[in-house]
């Protein structure tokens, strides 16, 4: 079996053109991977939205609950430094279950690979500060 490799159409949702952080380098990644012929779309695997009671395990469900439906303060808005959108809170649930795939994937085949790393690394209750977070609002 080839290499398994996790990636899904969620990983690059729309950013402003002015933002620093490149949320397109997943989807380029995929673009190259296929175009080089390193494998093909059809046999990237898609990753399902991480289950709200996984996601509880690490995190408080009122934080899920705020990010998801957008209801973040705007200090937490700030910490995030990235633009929410339902597109952003899909994307992060999304990569998450990619995760959890990849770990699978890698358990059954030795090595597997997630095209969506390098992104967000929540506390448990609120959004991390990114290094150029006062770029945005």
């Amino acid at each position: 079996m080839p290499l398994p490799l996790i990636y899904h159409e969620d990983y690059s949702p729309e950013f402003p053109a002015e933002h620093r952080f490149p949320m397109d380098k997943f989807r380029l990644l995929r673009d190259h991977l296929v175009d080089s012929g390193l494998t093909r779309d059809a046999d990237l695997l898609r990753p399902s939205l991480c289950p709200p009671e996984i996601l509880a395990l690490a995190h408080d469900r009122a934080y899920i609950e705020r990010y998801m439906g957008g209801e973040l303060s705007r200090e937490d808005q700030r910490r995030l430094g990235l633009p929410w959108s339902d597109a952003l809170a899909r994307r992060t649930v999304r990569a998450v279950g990619g995760s959890l795939l990849a770990a699978e994937q890698a358990l059954e085949h030795g090595l597997a690979c997630h095209l969506a790393g390098g992104t967000h690394h929540a506390h448990y209750d609120h959004p991390p500060a990114f290094a150029f977070s006062t770029t945005w609002p």
